[in-house]
C-alpha cells in the first residue's frame, strides 16, 4: 500500500515510539499468524502428540495464564509496562525455540504452560503500555492502529504458513514455530530502546488517599464481564463460522477464506476511523448497545444460509461479513474506550489486565459454548445467540454509563512521572 494512502488513513501512528510499537506488533503478529495456522500440525505431525494431548496442553497454558494476568498487571504498575512487556516477549521467543526440541508430552505440557502464561501476560499489559506511550487524546486511536497492524500481521503470517501446509513435512512445520521465535525476538529488540515514561504515585499521596484496585471496583468489573460477553463474536468468526459453512451449508469451503479476507480488509481500512467515534464513554456506550443489535442481525443472516443453494449462499455470506464486521469494529472501538477511560490512571497495569480477562475467559469458553448452541441446534441456536448479543450489548452499555458516572470516586491523586533507567535511550524515528 502506498505510503501516502497509509498516512491519509492513519493506519500507523505518527513517527516516534508508538510507531515503533506498531511495527513491533506487526512483526510479532506475523509470528502469531504462523503459529496459529501451523502450530497444531507441528505438535501432532512433528512432535508426535495426539490431538487430545495438544488441546490439553494449550488449554492448561491458557488457563494458568488467565489466572496470573493480574500479577503481570501489578508488575507493570510497579516496574513499568515496557520492562514487563518486553520481558514476556523474550520468554515467548525462548519457549517457541524450546518447542522445536520437545519430543514428549510431559515437556510439552511444561513449555505450553510457560508459553500460555507469557501469552496472557502480553495481552494483559499491552493496554498499560499504550497508556504510558500516549496521551489522553490519542490512546484509543493508538489502540485501533495497533489492532490494524495485528490484522495485517496475522494475515501475512497465515499466508506464509500456508506454504508450510502445502509442503506438509516435519521440517516445514518446525520452520513455522522457529520463525515465530525469531519474530518474537525481533519485536522485543525493536521495543527495547523505546523511551517510555513510567508514572509512579508518591508514597505519601498513595497512603493518604488509597483508591480501590480493580478487583474491588465493582463497576469496572461489571463492565469487564459485560464486555467479555459481547466479545464472544470473535469466536463466532474464528470457530463457529468455518464449521457452520463446511457442515451446514451448500457453500464451497473456499468461501470460508473469502469471508476471512474480506473481514480483514474492512477492519484494516476502517478500524481507526470507527474508533474515533468512541472517544468518550457515553459515545462508546451507545456504540456497544448498537453492537448487540448488529451482531444479532448477523446471527439471523447466517441462520438463513442453511437452506440456500451454493451461489445464493455465497452472496449471503458476503452480506453477513459486512454486517458482522460492522459489529466487530463497533465492539472493539467501545472496548478500547472502556478499558482506558474507566480505569485508574496510576494503576493501568492492574486495571488493563483485569479488563483483558473478560475477552480472555470468553475465548476459553467459546468453543464448547458455540459447539453446543450452534452446531448442535442449527438455526434455533443462531436465534438464541442473536438474543444473547442484544442483551450483552445492553448490559455493556448500562454498566459503562454507571461506571462513568462514578469513576471519579476511584481516581487517585495525580501521579508523578518517573522514567525508569532502562528506558532512557530514545530511538530515532
Amino acid at each position: 500500500m502506498d505510503s501516502r494512502v497509509i498516512a491519509k488513513l492513519q493506519l500507523l501512528p505518527p513517527p516516534g515510539g508508538l510507531r515503533r510499537f506498531a511495527v513491533a506488533n506487526l512483526i510479532n503478529t506475523v509470528g502469531s499468524g504462523l503459529y496459529i495456522t501451523g502450530g497444531t500440525l507441528f505438535f501432532t505431525r512433528t512432535v508426535g502428540l495426539s490431538v487430545e494431548q495438544t488441546a490439553l496442553g494449550l488449554t492448561v497454558g491458557t488457563g494458568v495464564g488467565l489466572a496470573l494476568m493480574m500479577v503481570f498487571g501489578r508488575l507493570a504498575d510497579r516496574f513499568g509496562p515496557k520492562l514487563v512487556y518486553v520481558s514476556l516477549l523474550v520468554v515467548q521467543a525462548a519457549m517457541m525455540a524450546v518447542f522445536t526440541q520437545v519430543r514428549s508430552f510431559s515437556w510439552f505440557l511444561v513449555v505450553a504452560t510457560i508459553s500460555g502464561i507469557a501469552d496472557r501476560g502480553i495481552s494483559g499489559t499491552v493496554g498499560s503500555l499504550i497508556h504510558a506511550m500516549s496521551d489522553g487524546g490519542n490512546r484509543i486511536t493508538a489502540r485501533a492502529q495497533l489492532r490494524t497492524a495485528t490484522n495485517v500481521g496475522l494475515g501475512l503470517g497465515t499466508l506464509i504458513a500456508g506454504a508450510a501446509l502445502l509442503v506438509d513435512t516435519p521440517q516445514a512445520y518446525t520452520f513455522v514455530v522457529a520463525g515465530n521465535a525469531v519474530l518474537f525476538t525481533a519485536a522485543a529488540s525493536m521495543l527495547a530502546g523505546v523511551h517510555v515514561v513510567h508514572h509512579r504515585v508518591p508514597r505519601a499521596a498513595a497512603v493518604g488517599a488509597r483508591a480501590p484496585g480493580p478487583l474491588r471496583d465493582t463497576r469496572y468489573l461489571a463492565v469487564t464481564a459485560a464486555n467479555g460477553l459481547l466479545a464472544l463474536h470473535a469466536s463466532v468468526l474464528s470457530f463457529a463460522l468455518p464449521l457452520w459453512v463446511a457442515d451446514h451449508t451448500a457453500a464451497p469451503k473456499w468461501s470460508i477464506a473469502m469471508v476471512m479476507i474480506v473481514n480483514t480488509v474492512i477492519v484494516v481500512l476502517l478500524q481507526v476511523r470507527v474508533s474515533r467515534r468512541a472517544s468518550a464513554v457515553p459515545q462508546a456506550a451507545r456504540m456497544a448497545r448498537l453492537t448487540g443489535v448488529v451482531l444479532a442481525a448477523a446471527c439471523l443472516t447466517l441462520a438463513a444460509t442453511e437452506s440456500l443453494g451454493p451461489v445464493l449462499c455465497i452472496a449471503v455470506l458476503l452480506l453477513w461479513t459486512v454486517i458482522y464486521t460492522a459489529g466487530e469494529l463497533w465492539q472493539t472501538s467501545a472496548e478500547f474506550c472502556f478499558g482506558f477511560e474507566l480505569a485508574s490512571d496510576d494503576a493501568q497495569g492492574a486495571y488493563q489486565s483485569v479488563f483483558a480477562l473478560g475477552p480472555g475467559v470468553m475465548r476459553a469458553l467459546a468453543p464448547t459454548l458455540l459447539a453446543t448452541l450452534i452446531l448442535g441446534n442449527g438455526t434455533a441456536g443462531w436465534i438464541v445467540l442473536a438474543g444473547f448479543f442484544v442483551v450483552s450489548g445492553f448490559l455493556a452499555s448500562t454498566a459503562a454509563l454507571a461506571a462513568n458516572r462514578n469513576r471519579h470516586a476511584f481516581r487517585r491523586p495525580a501521579a508523578t512521572p518517573m522514567t525508569l533507567p532502562a528506558d532512557r535511550s530514545v530511538p530515532s524515528s
